[in-house]
């Protein structure tokens, strides 16, 4: 009941007893009246309020009942039409979409066709032609990667620096050293590949990135350039001691040399077996057989900033003072170490020499030469073999070297659709199909596992495969190219009995002088 009806029976109890004394009523009779009337109705007025507010309760649990209901049902719909309103989330889900935050946000790959200037040609290009197929067929993003022989590396770099002379762009993805990649840098002509690398959703993880040879793999990382990445390395080669494990143990040795007396000693004892007195090893003399033989000795060839060089070490010293010494006939007329000029492979293989030094990827001619020794002489094989360069280290120290694929600043659709192709080409199978087409290390370690028939079949390469782990790179330099022929020179003269230490301290202030002089050139 309303307060307005309440207010209308207490006044209408009041008027009436009024009414009654007014006619000739008692009025003591009439107000204990109007009192008892006043008390009734309020009694039930209060009755009724209750009843009200009783059903006003229910009234409004219901109600409540009801909106909950209502906000949960509403709150289930929502849930199950939310997909629906993210659009940017569905989209990422789709084969190569473009990611929707980092640095690379919105950068579409799809559809690109990138051009590959490389170095490989013969039965090497056919197959890797045929794994360049397979990307092309395969990859979910439709990127066309259309691979072109341009010469050797030396071509490549003319090719390259034309293109830049002349303001054009070259190549979308070029084959070259890391000196070459300092040369190109100057001019801001290559992506670094850091920020591929790094990024959440083109990018390595780190457990990816770990499986890589670490030594292969921060190779072209440039500290002159504030530590960007010019390159990734797509395969590598190795210096190793090749030798005659037959001729070997014929003179008495169950193992190859580990260090460099017994180097010497073994040289000098083929030496000595040789109708002529020379034999042994046969000399090289470029400077990554410098670097090779600095290494083995425990130095290094650039200072610890890498910012110069130091071919003065006492290690190089040491290296090139036993090199010398082994060419130079010695009391009984021995010459234990010599040049040769032409390949080393038949002498090795017809004990004209027990050792040469040189790259991992000579191994499959050296197999052919010793193999056709045999057959020309009618008489089985000696069995070839290779070993890491003899050491003063611990553990082997190993010159690694090979060309990186960069990527040149294009567009960045051209340029994210290189990245997913070198990340393709760098995974372990993608890797193990690189090496039994071309012989090459894998850069990615993970590639060993796909490798157990291969190198079941190829116990040689297996032995040089195990050596990866002790590799250490020559240096990034833009004037390493001119620096090698300064460091080919030093080694002949040293060789021909000049003063090792000095012909060093010579070579190491022209080396120094030949990056002042390009840098200046370059106008860094």
């Amino acid at each position: 009941m309303s307060k307005k009806y309440v207010k209308w029976f207490m006044l209408l109890a009041l008027i009436v007893p009024m009414f009654l004394v007014a006619c000739g009523g008692s009025t003591e009779e009439a107000v204990q009246d109007a009192v008892d009337q006043a008390e009734d109705v309020a009694a039930d007025v209060a009755e009724q309020a209750e009843d009200v507010a009783a059903e006003v309760a229910e009234q409004a649990e219901e109600v409540m009942e009801e909106a909950e209901a209502a906000v949960e049902e509403a709150t289930e719909e929502v849930m199950e039409e939310a997909p629906a309103e993210e659009p940017a989330e569905e989209m990422a889900m789709e084969p190569c979409a473009p990611s929707a935050d980092g640095t690379l946000a919105g950068v579409d790959p799809r559809g690109q066709t990138v051009v590959w200037w490389h170095n490989h040609s013969g039965s090497r290009e056919e197959l890797l032609m045929e794994i360049i197929n397979n990307f092309n067929e395969t990859n979910e993003c439709g990127i066309t990667i259309e691979a072109l022989n341009q010469g050797g590396y030396n071509d490549i770099r003319d090719a390259v620096n034309a293109s830049i002379a002349s303001g054009e762009v070259p190549a979308a993805l070029v084959v070259g050293y890391q000196n070459d990649q300092a040369f190109y840098q100057l001019n801001d002509t290559l992506v670094d590949l850091n920020e591929y690398l790094n990024d959440p959703h083109w990018g390595l993880t780190e457990e990816e990135q770990a499986s890589f040879y670490q030594s292969f793999f921060n190779q072209s990382i440039h500290v002159a350039f504030d530590n960007q990445r010019l390159g990734f390395p797509p395969n590598r080669s190795i210096e190793l001691l090749h030798y005659n494990k037959t001729y070997l143990e014929e003179l008495g040795y169950t193992a190859p040399p580990a260090t460099p007396e017994e180097f010497v000693e073994m040289s000098c004892a083929a030496a000595a077996a040789s109708e002529s007195g020379v034999g042994g090893y046969i000399l090289r003399d470029d400077a990554s057989a410098l670097a090779a033989w600095t290494y083995a000795f425990g130095g290094d060839i650039l200072n610890e900033d890498g910012s110069g060089y130091i071919y003065n070490s006492e290690a190089t010293v040491a290296a090139m003072t036993m090199l010398q010494e082994m060419a130079t006939p010695g009391e009984d007329g021995l010459v234990c170490a010599y040049f040769f000029d032409g390949f080393p492979n038949p002498e090795v293989a017809n004990r004209n020499a027990l050792f040469s030094m040189g790259s991992s990827s000579g191994i499959p001619f050296y197999l052919g030469d010793f193999a056709t020794v045999a057959e020309e002489a009618g008489t089985e094989p000696d069995e070839y073999a290779v070993a890491a360069i003899p050491h003063t280290t611990a553990d082997p120290v190993v010159n690694i070297y090979g060309g990186d694929v960069m990527i040149v600043k294009t567009t960045p659709e051209q340029q994210l659709a290189a990245w997913e192709f070198v990340k393709w080409f760098t995974t372990p199978e993608v890797q193990a199909s690189w090496v039994e087409a071309s012989q090459y290390f894998p850069t990615n370690s993970g590639a060993v596992e796909f490798l157990g028939d291969y190198n079941a079949e190829n116990p040689v390469y297996a032995e040089a495969l195990d050596l990866l782990q002790y590799g250490k790179f020559e240096p990034q330099l833009i004037s390493y190219q001119s620096v090698r022929d300064a460091a080919q020179e030093s080694y002949n003269a040293i060789i021909q009995g000049a003063d090792v230490q000095a012909e060093l301290d010579n070579l190491t202030e022209r080396a120094n002088e030949l990056q002042a002089e390009l840098l200046e050139e370059m106008g860094n």
